[in-house]
């Protein structure tokens, strides 16, 4: 298998896809051109450390950590070929910026943690191969030493895609699409949702609240990126 892998890429060589250059998706000098945010936003789009404003306390999700702003060209470029091309490779270098801003922030989580990608249908997963969310949970996961649960949270409806949807449009679309099967993992623990990028916080939201109404007792979010 690794035989192929090797003449695969000599074939189709790895280009990063910012500066075009070979041997990875990614390279090392574009990654550190990423700004990352050494700051958390409240669940709205205020910066608010360590709180949530008046507008968001009553949410389900208790905070989000989201990397970077989604308005950076690098950023947009390579999530767009994670999740459209199907670039998977794309987890390694995408996790290593989410643990860098959890550093930056103090917000280390604890062993009694639970790490929870947000699930994709069964019938997208299998169209596009993986869940993104999924190989980025399982990468932090091994290097937290912090146990990842890929079964408990599922999606039960194939909704619109979010994208283009206003904000109301995206809270209708993704209402009751997610339940939570294996409660009895779920209950008293702390939660890492793992997820790509945070825009209107609506699927984030929808997953905390399936979390909460069976035993969660807290939700932080993480992401790639938000777009604001």
């Amino acid at each position: 298998m690794k035989c192929l892998e090797r003449l695969w890429d000599l074939i189709f060589p790895k280009k990063c896809i910012h500066c075009g250059r070979n041997g990875s998706y990614l390279c090392e000098d574009c990654l550190f051109l990423i700004e990352i945010n050494p700051f958390e936003y409240c669940l709205c789009d205020k910066i608010e450390k360590r709180s949530r404003c008046e507008n968001c306390k009553d949410k389900k999700l208790d905070k989000i950590l989201s990397t970077t702003n989604y308005n950076q060209k690098i950023i947009q470029q390579a999530i767009h070929k994670f999740k459209y091309s199907y670039i998977k490779e794309l987890s390694l270098q995408f996790s290593f910026l989410m643990l860098r801003h959890l550093e930056l922030t103090n917000n280390i989580p604890d062993k009694d943690f639970l790490i929870i990608p947000v699930p994709l249908s069964p019938s997208k997963k299998r169209r596009r191969g993986f869940n993104q969310s999924e190989e980025m949970a399982r990468i932090i996961s091994t290097a937290m030493g912090i146990e990842m649960d890929d079964y408990s949270l599922k999606k039960m409806k194939n909704n619109l895609p979010q994208a283009g949807l206003g904000k109301e449009e995206r809270t209708d679309n993704i209402k009751g699409c997610y339940q939570v099967g294996e409660k009895n993992s779920i209950k008293d623990k702390k939660i890492i949702l793992i997820d790509d990028v945070y825009t209107t916080g609506a699927t984030m939201e929808e997953c905390a609240k399936a979390l909460k109404e069976s035993g969660a007792k807290e939700v932080w979010g993480l992401t790639i990126a938000r777009e604001l």
